[in-house]
C-alpha cells in the first residue's frame, strides 16, 4: 500500500491548494499551521520552528528551481521525485513558477 501526503491529506480533510497554469495542474501541496519540522538526510539533522507553518509540495509537482540544494528531488521530467517541505507557500511557488511568484499562485 503506498501511503503519501496527499493520501492522508484527503483522508483526514486537509484542503489540497494548486497551481494551475493553461488550465493544466502544474502543482499540488498542502500548508500545515504552526508545525515543527525535523529534517535528517545526508546524515545532517536540523529541527525549524517556523512562524507560519511548512508548506509541503507534493511528489509529481513541475520544478523550476534548478538550485543545487534541490537538484536530488528533480527528475529529467523536471518534476519533484518526492515531497519537499518549504517553510512557507512563498518558497514553494518561487521553487515552482520562478522568482516572479508568491503564495496567491497557489488556489
Amino acid at each position: 500500500m503506498d501511503i503519501n501526503f496527499e493520501t492522508i491529506a484527503q483522508q483526514v480533510g486537509i484542503e489540497i491548494l494548486q497551481i494551475t497554469e493553461n488550465g493544466i495542474v502544474i502543482a499540488k501541496g498542502i500548508c500545515i499551521p504552526e508545525a515543527v519540522t525535523s529534517f535528517c538526510d545526508n546524515n545532517i539533522s536540523t529541527i525549524s520552528y517556523p512562524d507560519t507553518g511548512v508548506f509541503i509540495l507534493f511528489k509529481g509537482s513541475y520544478a523550476s528551481s534548478l538550485e543545487d540544494k534541490y537538484k536530488p528531488y528533480i527528475a529529467s521530467s523536471r518534476k519533484t521525485n518526492r515531497e519537499i517541505v518549504f517553510q512557507s507557500k512563498n518558497a514553494a511557488a518561487q521553487f515552482v513558477l520562478g522568482s516572479k511568484s508568491r503564495s496567491n499562485y497557489w488556489k
